[in-house]
């Protein structure tokens, strides 16, 4: 096991065929994204009703969205799932105080996360901006630090429902917590296992509170057909933990009145 590691943990980066698979799946995910139109169910826990009602219950529910989970793809896979989770007595603005104070994101989102900043808003308004995040990443028996950087696009669509979507611009993985926050390397390169990141948030206030959905959408390098039998049961069961245990924050952080306020006015309700 262990000397078959290096063949799992080639730094090089993914292949042009991969890039193209991951952009057309991506591409298909926003064509497939729900809207304000008539006949469209903004929250994916409500195209069941009783998954809607185990989430009102207060369980944190957890999905794949894909048939196989990793889908594969050239040299690599795929792993899209998404969970919802409801904050009852909440509020938009309590809400986007924590989601959006990512100086305090080591509080909310330890021991995974190690440290988070906003980098800038881009543009006069509000509604787009560029974060990073440190995880304390593990696979198998390695550990190591991942430094990331994305954009994020903030949408409302009324006064009850935002959604956001964000990708990573930049990933780089080090051995080092103490290492400096600058990152030289692109994502096509940066970190062994993980390429891309791409995720949908989804808002919604009503019912006497706030409904929380997360969809995590992750390129990984691919795993050698020996290995397969051990490593893919661990990294589904991983992938799914993480939309978990970021929604338990969540709503934890909100519960505890956590966040920081927002700049006034902007998710008035």
């Amino acid at each position: 096991m262990v000397f078959c590691l290096p063949a799992i943990a080639n730094p090089i980066g993914p292949k042009p065929d991969t890039l193209q698979a991951w952009d057309d799946y991506i591409q298909h995910v926003v064509r497939a994204e729900p809207t304000a139109g008539v006949g469209h169910q903004f929250l994916w826990l409500d195209r069941d009703q009783q998954r809607a009602e185990r989430v009102r219950r207060g369980e944190v529910l957890a999905a794949s969205q894909t048939g196989a989970n990793p889908h594969a793809v050239p040299h690599a896979l795929i792993h899209h799932w998404v969970g919802a989770v409801f904050i009852p007595g909440a509020t938009l603005a309590q809400v986007f105080a924590v989601a959006e104070d990512y100086g305090r994101y080591k509080e909310f989102y330890k021991p995974g996360v190690l440290d988070a900043a906003l980098v800038c808003r881009i543009g006069s308004g509000e509604d787009e901006e560029r974060f990073r995040v440190r995880y304390a990443q593990k696979f198998l028996f390695t550990s190591a630090v991942l430094d990331t950087e994305y954009q994020i696009r903030h949408v409302q669509l009324d006064a009850r429902r935002w959604y956001s979507i964000a990708h990573s611009t930049r990933l780089q993985e080090s051995a080092d917590q103490a290492k400096s926050w600058e990152i030289v390397s692109t994502s096509d390169a940066g970190s062994r296992y993980i390429w891309r990141i791409y995720f949908v948030s989804r808002y919604e206030q009503r019912d006497s509170g706030v409904y929380v959905e997360q969809e995590n959408i992750v390129l990984s390098r691919g795993i050698p057909t020996s290995l397969r039998w051990l490593v893919e049961p661990a990294v589904r069961q991983l992938s799914r933990d993480v939309v978990v245990a970021y929604l338990r924050a969540t709503r934890d952080a909100v519960r505890w009145g956590s966040g920081t306020p927002n700049p006034a006015g902007k998710y008035s309700q």
